[in-house]
């Protein structure tokens, strides 16, 4: 037989020459076609074999089109010395390679014309749906595909973790990724320490991710277990036992800083044992050098400055201590439990009135210094120095002043509704140094730090902002203000021990409602932070702040409204007869002298920790509060009024 490929291009030929009494091979030829369908057959076989004689066999590989899932191909055979004309044809296709699997199949019987054409027929069939160039698994003569709807899922696929066996093979088991995990025999998730890695993408049933584990029969001795009885059992498989939170017999300090010996309680725990016994501690919170804040009990110093003594009955006053002497000034100076009973006609002292300029002047600030010394600030330029009955106008400082705050030389520093600021000395009345501020926003209120010669003064703005102005007595020049934040609000007051534990308060808009806010400056950096008040429900303005020492302070506002932060807490304290008129200023020597005025009445109000008292009426409405201590206490307002309070 010889065979060829009819059409183009020529397949195979099978040739052998022919005997002279043959016919020429050109006389008779089977045309033999073989099609295939959904699949690309890698290796397409004919075989040729002899029926009369199956010794005679031949075979050849036809090839296909590399891009062809369906085709057929068509080979020509001719007669061929020593064959019969009689003969069985099988078409093969192999997945991937003529070494790869069979996958289709097919025989008939024909036969070699001796003259003309006759046509056999071969259909091969095998499934390779998804194209990607594995037949399916399926079937009498199965590929290797596990999923022949999946391109992606073959034998020559990259295994993955994601639940399905991408290559056909071993499961998961055999992806890059895929995790080692343990016969874990008692289920505490350490398998034994000598157990054999079973890689899986998923954790089989009863394996655990890690070894190490010196008794699998226990579900409660494994490595990272605490030991868990003073037993003598090495629980935690570290080859020590008892250890861990037991270590019997190390030495070691209580909760309390006691030195001690650890000692098993029974089997079921083992704790620090001291002999010596914890000490009650105290600290200074109000700055008067006396210790009577709780620190709690330790046998050593819970924090730096504590001290076993407590001499210190009042930590919200720098006016109050064990052991002080009694004055005029409506504490309990000596806390003894009565106030102002070694001050001899302490209750007839009355306040005096002055009026100070003309009928229509208005004090926004006060700020004594030294014994009936200080300063008045108001409308329309009004600046006078006060000493004793003697009222000094200065005429140099044009303006409109809404804050004042004092040194202890008695120089006073002014700031302006336009932003502006200035100082003046009691010696040089005629002088008012005045400087710009960043900006051109009402200053609403000041407080200042002395050091040496400087003064570090910080001021508030109507339009969030916190201002320094470090200014240093004597020198030519000094430095501009400096903005040191600027928050989302309408500022009103500051105050505090030192930069470092300052307040600032006012208010913001919510829901386009004024409410009252309460910033604190960053004991370290530079963000300063909201104060979370606990009254969602108020509105309007905080207007004072007080800060007494690290822990308390005192803010006052519209609507009554009277806060005390103590710690990090803040609670409501009741407002002058329990009404709710407005609060315009604040001021407070501890936890039992507070006074504030308001908008309702023309009172001083004090309140002495369990209810408030009016101390003097004052002719007009007063709008600003200050004193250099509790024995001296300042009030000014509308109509040049000014009342002083000095035993």
């Amino acid at each position: 037989m010889r065979l060829f490929l009819l059409g183009v291009p020529l397949v195979a030929v099978f040739f052998m020459g022919c005997r002279k009494e043959d016919a020429p091979p050109s006389a008779g030829a089977l045309r033999v076609s073989i099609s295939y369908a959904t699949f690309h057959p890698a290796c397409l076989t004919l075989r040729v074999v002899d029926r009369e004689d199956p010794s005679r066999t031949d075979s050849t590989e036809v090839p296909v089109e590399a891009s062809a899932r369906s085709d057929e191909r068509t080979v020509a055979i001719l007669g061929r010395e020593g064959w019969s004309r009689n003969l069985t044809l099988t078409a093969t296709a192999h997945e991937r390679s003529c070494n790869g699997p069979l996958v289709a199949e097919q025989s008939v019987e024909a036969q070699v014309p001796v003259e003309g054409v006759t046509s056999a027929r071969l259909a091969l069939r095998a499934e390779d749906l998804d194209d990607d160039g594995y037949v399916s698994g399926q079937g009498a003569l199965p590929g290797t595909d596990c999923d022949d709807d999946a391109p992606g899922v073959h034998p020559g696929a990259t295994e993955l973790c994601d639940g399905i066996d991408n290559n056909c093979a071993n499961g998961e088991a055999d992806a890059p990724d895929a995790r080692n995990f343990y016969a874990d025999g008692d289920g505490d998730d350490y398998g034994a320490r000598d157990a054999l890695p079973v890689p899986a993408c998923v954790q089989p049933a009863g394996t655990a991710t890690r070894t190490g584990d010196c008794d699998d029969g226990d579900a409660d001795i494994h490595p990272g277990q605490r030991e868990s009885l003073c037993d003598g059992v090495d629980e935690d498989c570290d080859g020590t036992r008892d250890d861990d939170d037991f270590a019997v017999g190390a030495t070691c300090a209580t909760e309390l800083g006691c030195p001690g010996v650890r000692t098993c309680q029974g089997v079921s725990s083992a704790a620090c044992v001291s002999e010596q016994q914890p000490v009650a501690w105290y600290v200074d919170e109000d700055g008067d050098g006396k210790a009577g804040a709780e620190a709690g009990s330790r046998c050593t110093e819970p924090v730096p400055g504590a001290t076993t003594v407590r001499d210190d009955c009042d930590e919200s006053s720098r006016f109050a201590s064990t052991g002080a002497t009694d004055g005029c000034d409506r504490l309990d100076n000596d806390c003894d439990g009565t106030v102002d009973e070694d001050a001899a006609g302490c209750g007839a002292v009355a306040w005096t009135e002055d009026t100070v300029g003309a009928a229509d002047a208005r004090w926004n600030a006060v700020a004594p210094y030294g014994e009936n010394r200080g300063w008045l600030a108001g409308e329309t330029g009004r600046v006078v120095h006060v000493s004793g009955a003697t009222f000094t106008p200065v005429a140099s400082c044009d303006g409109t002043w809404q804050a004042a705050w004092a040194a202890s030389n008695g120089r006073v520093f002014l700031g302006s509704s336009a932003g502006e600021l200035a100082t003046v000395r009691p010696e040089a009345l005629d002088t008012c140094e005045r400087v710009s501020g960043p900006a051109t926003s009402g200053i609403n209120g000041m407080v200042g730090f002395e050091q040496g010669s400087t003064v570090r003064l910080f001021v508030v703005d109507s339009q969030g902002r916190v201002i320094r102005w470090e200014y240093v007595e004597g020198a030519p020049t000094q430095a501009a203000p400096q903005a040191v934040t600027r928050v989302a609000a309408n500022l009103r007051a500051i105050h505090g021990l030192g930069p470092e534990t300052l307040l600032a308060v006012g208010s913001e808009v919510v829901d386009s409602e004024e409410r009252p806010v309460a910033w604190r400056a960053p004991a370290s950096g530079s963000t300063w932070l909201k104060e979370d008040l606990g009254v969602p429900a108020s509105t309007g303005y905080l207007r004072a702040v007080r800060v007494l020492t690290p822990r308390l302070a005192y803010v006052a506002g519209d609507g009554g409204l009277l806060l005390e932060r103590a710690g990090t807490a803040w609670s409501v304290k009741p407002a002058p007869g329990g009404g709710t008129a407005d609060l315009r200023a604040l001021l407070a020597f501890g936890r039992t002298a507070l006074y504030v005025v308001t908008s309702a009445t023309n009172d001083v109000h004090f309140f002495d920790g369990t209810a408030w008292s009016s101390v003097t009426v004052a002719p007009h409405t007063l709008n600003a509060l200050e004193g250099t201590g509790p024995a001296e206490v300042w009030g000014a307002g509308f109509s040049g009024t000014l009342v002083r309070w000095k035993p």
